[in-house]
């Protein structure tokens, strides 16, 4: 007599069957795993995008704001510094050259940057993605112009203060830290320009507490010569109103 063993499946309806559920539970699993991967990516997005917003719109936009309301003001004063130097009028180029002033505020992309470095930004959606990495290619530029400029600046002022006129020499060094000063503004000015604009783009609000303190800072060395026109501020952010050295 033939002992049959244990089948598997009493025929293919009941293999069908097992199939199906096997196939359905493993769908259903990859399923919710797919969507709790996209559901943690979105809240990691939201996260660094709003990061990225919050650096720009309290840090980077504000001194840049005050960049394009000073540029006309610095260009200016670097012409009149021009003249005393040209002149060889020593005590006049000094008192000049103390005058002008700098913002210290640096240019940060920390946000971009970790979100770069975790892959976060693979996930922003790409329209978006594209605004942000093209304010943010900017940032580096901004950060070198402005030590730079600071550079020239002191070098401005590390002519004596004594000594009768100007040497040759002296003259000569003077007119070089102005003529680049000029260049670097002017620099300056088109990136502040560029940023603001895609800034306007992603929809970033200005953190109006940071703006009124860095315009304050400002006005402590240009008063009476800030471009405050909202109109002309407006146009420059545009790329509609630019020196056109």
């Amino acid at each position: 007599m033939k002992v049959r063993g244990p089948r598997l499946f009493g025929d293919w309806r009941d293999f069908l069957r097992e199939f199906v559920i096997i196939v359905l539970g493993v769908l259903t699993a990859l399923v919710a795993q797919s969507a709790a991967e996209d559901f943690a990516w979105r809240e990691k997005v939201h996260a660094a995008t709003d990061d990225m917003r919050q650096e720009l719109g309290a840090g980077d936009a504000p001194q840049n704001y005050v960049r394009l309301m000073m540029s006309k003001c610095l260009n200016d004063r670097l012409a009149t510094v021009k003249e005393a130097v040209e002149a060889g009028d020593r005590t006049t180029f000094r008192g000049l050259a103390q005058g002008l002033w700098l913002p210290l505020g640096t240019y940060d992309n920390y946000a971009w940057e970790n979100a770069v470095s975790s892959e976060i930004s693979t996930h922003i959606p790409q329209r978006e993605k594209y605004e942000f990495r093209i304010v943010y290619v900017m940032i580096p530029e901004l950060e070198s112009v402005r030590a730079k400029m600071l550079g020239e600046l002191a070098t401005l002022r590390s002519i004596p203060r004594d000594g009768g006129p100007l040497s040759q020499a002296e003259k000569q060094i003077a007119l070089e830290a102005i003529a680049n000063l000029e260049i670097d503004n002017h620099r300056m000015e088109r990136a502040s320009s560029f940023v603001l604009r895609h800034m306007r783009n992603l929809g970033i609000g200005m953190d109006r507490d940071q703006l009124r303190r860095r315009i304050g800072e400002t006005k402590m060395h240009y008063a009476g010569c800030l471009a405050t026109d909202g109109d002309v501020l407006r146009s420059m952010i545009s790329g509609e109103v630019f020196d056109p050295r």
